[in-house]
């Protein structure tokens, strides 16, 4: 069987695994058992699995393994059920230990980590980390959710789409702390609306912000992308699609607002205060590296993937200049990226 048809590869196995403060996340494998473990991060943060992620690499000689971050798709609890989960458990640190959880779980001693979008600050997180865990590494729509690229996309993009900007910035202003012309950030002022919780909370605003934020991001990356799945439905025809549109605005909010957890990350390995993973990125020196992002995605500008590049010893940029934040191309190329690891660790 090959992952280059069209049809997503079958399940294998499913399960869910306790982590922790009461969260289990549900991971899946497909592909081969005997063939070489590849882990597969998805979007959002607060995305889902998609199952087209499962012909990302060579079905035959690929044990292809996915999960829902916590409190993320089929993980539970999930984070678009008010009260039922604590935003203070879900931090970077925490997704970089359940990884390790689950490698542990399966019984794998090192892995090729594949990054979508956010997935992408993900693997590089857990890549600093474990990087003796880590057979190769390949990103797609590249981030690494510095306190640059949050305000980019929350606030600076709004150059390139200030209807649509204005729109969320309003929403906030109305509902919300937020007033723009000041130093308050937008994505704080939607994290507050949409994380309100206790007796007064008012559940039809948390939609409302949540649909405001979610048509906003669906009208920023939907440039040069082809017809690619999104992370999250776009029409929530039923109260289950409306948990999966909260749990994401609420999960994004929540990570972009603290800059991905990522600022400090590299300070225990020498880097400065506020370098973010762009500061340990020597720790991947030796470990294979495709970075793969479209010249056209205005959600992400193409400079984090050149300096991740050019900081990383050994890694390859490939640089799709008629595509935005995912596109055809682009995924032809992260697929041949795969099948280039899974042959070299084959």
């Amino acid at each position: 069987m090959s992952s280059s048809g069209t049809d997503p590869l079958p399940v294998l196995a499913e399960g869910l695994l306790a982590v922790g403060d009461g969260h289990e996340i549900f991971w899946e494998e497909s592909g081969n058992r005997d063939g070489v473990p590849v882990l597969y991060l998805h979007g959002g943060p607060g995305g889902r699995l998609s199952p087209g992620y499962r012909r990302s690499a060579p079905a035959d000689r690929s044990w292809i393994i996915g999960l829902s971050q916590r409190s993320a798709g089929r993980s539970t609890p999930s984070a678009g059920i008010s009260g039922a989960v604590d935003l203070g458990a879900n931090t970077t640190a925490h997704l970089v230990a359940d990884l390790e959880l689950l490698r542990e779980h399966l019984g794998i001693s090192a892995w090729i980590v594949e990054g979508v979008s956010w997935g992408s600050t993900l693997a590089l997180a857990y890549s600093q980390a474990h990087p003796e865990r880590v057979l190769g590494v390949v990103l797609f729509a590249v981030t690494s959710t510095s306190r640059r690229e949050v305000d980019w996309i929350t606030e600076g993009i709004g150059a390139v789409f200030p209807e649509g900007w204005d729109a969320l910035a309003t929403f906030a202003e109305r509902h919300g702390p937020y007033r723009r012309g000041t130093e308050q950030r937008l994505v704080e002022a939607y994290r507050q609306l949409l994380c309100a919780d206790g007796p007064d909370a008012d559940p039809a605003l948390v939609d409302a912000a949540a649909e405001a934020w979610m048509t906003w991001e669906d009208e920023h990356i939907r440039i040069g992308t082809g017809a690619l799945e999104r992370s999250s439905p776009q029409t929530p025809a039923d109260e289950q699609q409306r948990i999966e549109r909260r749990a994401f605005a609420r999960l994004v909010t929540h990570y972009w607002a603290h800059d991905g957890f990522v600022a400090d990350w590299a300070v225990r390995w020498g880097a400065e205060p506020g370098s973010g993973l762009l500061g340990g990125m020597s720790r991947l020196a030796g470990i294979p590296g495709v970075l793969i992002h479209g010249r056209r995605d205005v959600s992400g500008p193409t400079l984090t993937a050149w300096e991740l590049h050019r900081a990383w010893p050994g890694s390859e940029l490939v640089m799709i200049e008629d595509e935005g934040h995912g596109g055809p191309r682009m995924v032809e190329q992260w697929r041949a990226a795969m099948a280039r690891l899974v042959a070299q660790n084959s």
